[in-house]
């Protein structure tokens, strides 16, 4: 893999953004992280999924028809636009995908390849690293930290890491020591992501890519149209954020052991890197979150754009607000409308005894045996991981 490719994904990021109307993006006193999805197709680098924001919702505030987005973290939004794309390119005739017509199943062609690009340290585990000689506008820091090498601690000298403020699960028995504001702050271990007075459901982000790096970032529901799981390629950080590669590598792979996947999924190595770029809305004292959030995926010839407010489209009311217009793209009902219409279009019944349109999203997820048997494998590695109540995966289209 050539040595510039860092640079030449993360150009082809910003190029990408700087490219959307003024009016989608934070103002100029507000931040975001950016994450974006770029397809390599021999030399040729396009972004193909793109999404920003900083938010989650709390566990309160959660909807049991799908139609709330929880997590508006960029590197979840980011991959729930791929997911729109890869549901696009199926009913393509010009497509990424081969056809296999005796499996009925899709298959990347060569030399297609994808790229993963963010301008933050993901939240979690790969966030929690020894301070070294980086501006301290990019993230909280505690002093004094002590270390224990049983109990995976970091180490510091008198010195400082940094932290996440994702929270770690009060079951786990790895959870972080609660003496002295957090003197220690445990390594290794699931995160849900922080909620101002309301926790949410949402695990962290380094979580969730680990999980990518092993299961493919299709999810559940597509395997069933897929040969073989999609993975990344690569990772590219903006190099003006404090990033670790040991700590990322830590949290995507070694804390995790050996893990037992059967096949086609398999440990994926990303090849990780960092290139130098202006993002206009990088994070700094100066500058408030933006409360929004931006979602772009590649489909026809200019590609889909909405704009996210606390899980909906922005501009929904009151009155709208249960209605289909308030629906972002990319929010579990939408994205299972998506899967349903593909069952359709290949003549696919999921479930002998239940029609396609009656098929609750929990029902469709678990059809899938062989991602199922995996997740079960990979979340035994990890040691805990939320579990969402029946009642928020139990609708319909």
């Amino acid at each position: 893999m050539q040595k510039n490719i860092h640079q030449t994904i993360a150009d082809c990021c910003l190029k990408h953004f700087n490219g959307l109307p003024r009016a989608k993006k934070p103002k100029e006193n507000e931040w975001t992280v950016l994450s974006c999805i770029v397809k390599q197709e021999f030399c040729n680098f396009q972004v193909v999924a793109l999404g920003t924001g900083t938010k989650c919702i709390g566990r309160t505030k959660m909807c049991a028809k799908g139609t709330i987005l929880n997590d508006s973290h960029a590197e979840i939004i980011c991959r729930r636009a791929f997911l729109r794309y890869l549901y696009g390119e199926m009913g393509k005739t010009t497509s990424i995908f081969n056809f296999d017509r005796n499996k009925q199943r899709h298959y990347l062609k060569p030399n297609i390849y994808f790229h993963f690009f963010t301008t933050h340290v993901p939240c979690g585990d790969a966030a929690i690293f020894e301070k070294q000689t980086v501006d301290d506008n990019f993230g909280d820091v505690i002093e004094d930290e002590q270390f224990d090498h049983l109990q995976k601690r970091l180490k510091t000298e008198r010195g400082v890491i940094f932290r996440t403020g994702a929270k770690s699960f009060t079951e786990s028995i790895k959870c972080d020591l609660k003496c002295r504001e957090s003197d220690y702050h445990s390594i290794g271990i699931v995160r849900t992501k922080p909620g101002r007075g309301d926790p949410t459901m949402s695990v962290s982000c380094s979580d969730k890519l680990a999980k990518w790096c092993h299961l493919g970032i299709q999810g559940a529901l597509l395997m069933t149209f897929l040969e073989y799981p999609i993975y990344l390629s690569t990772f590219t950080i903006d190099q003006n954020t404090p990033f670790d590669e040991d700590a990322l590598k830590r949290a995507l792979y070694d804390r995790l052991g050996t893990v037992s996947l059967s096949f086609p999924f398999e440990r994926h190595i990303l090849q990780c890197g960092q290139a130098n770029i202006n993002f206009p809305f990088g994070k700094s004292e100066e500058k408030q979150p933006s409360p929004d959030s931006i979602l772009w995926f590649s489909i026809g010839n200019d590609g889909f754009l909405e704009v996210a407010v606390d899980g909906k489209k922005q501009g929904t009311t009151k009155k709208n607000m249960h209605s289909v217009k308030a629906q972002l793209k990319i929010c579990k009902l939408q994205i299972f409308n998506a899967f349903i219409t593909k069952l359709d279009e290949c003549n696919i019944r999921l479930c002998s005894d239940v029609e396609n349109k009656n098929l609750t999203y929990i029902a469709a997820k678990n059809v899938c045996k062989g991602y199922n048997d995996n997740w079960r494998n990979l979340k035994d590695s990890f040691g805990v991981w939320t579990s969402k109540q029946s009642t928020l995966l139990d609708f319909t289209v």
